[in-house]
């Protein structure tokens, strides 16, 4: 019976751990289309569970080109108000693509993707 306890017990706390690491709503904002040779704007919005703008995290992106092994674009967001951290990366090529994003905020870490597309913006 006291095994039966631990296994038990152990097992809510393993839940319990999974389920409380993701304290933030996370909004990604891209545009649709890029410039070759010119930096694309990334935003990120960052809500607590309650709604509340998160500000003075740390926060940083890798941005991954799916089904590709060409390189990864690396960038770190500055927070520019209200729960909003922007960067620039250089996109090359269009197609769809994953940020794996890293927010550490008072001692707290929180890590996950988004997914997004993006395609060449023909001259006009």
């Amino acid at each position: 019976m006291n095994k039966f306890i631990v296994v038990v017990f152990s097992i809510v706390l393993v839940l319990i751990s999974g389920c409380s690491s993701n304290n933030f709503q996370i909004k990604l904002s891209t545009p649709k289309s890029f410039t070759p040779g010119q930096a694309s704007p990334i935003e990120l919005k960052i809500l607590d569970l309650e709604g509340k703008p998160v500000e003075g995290a740390k926060v940083s992106a890798v941005l991954k080109m799916q089904g590709m092994s060409h390189g990864d674009l690396s960038m770190k967001l500055q927070e520019i108000g209200d729960g909003v951290y922007a960067g620039k990366a250089n996109i090359e090529m269009e197609g769809d693509y994953t940020a794996a994003i890293k927010i550490d905020y008072k001692g707290e870490k929180w890590a996950g993707e988004k997914r997004f597309s993006i395609v060449y913006k023909n001259a006009q």
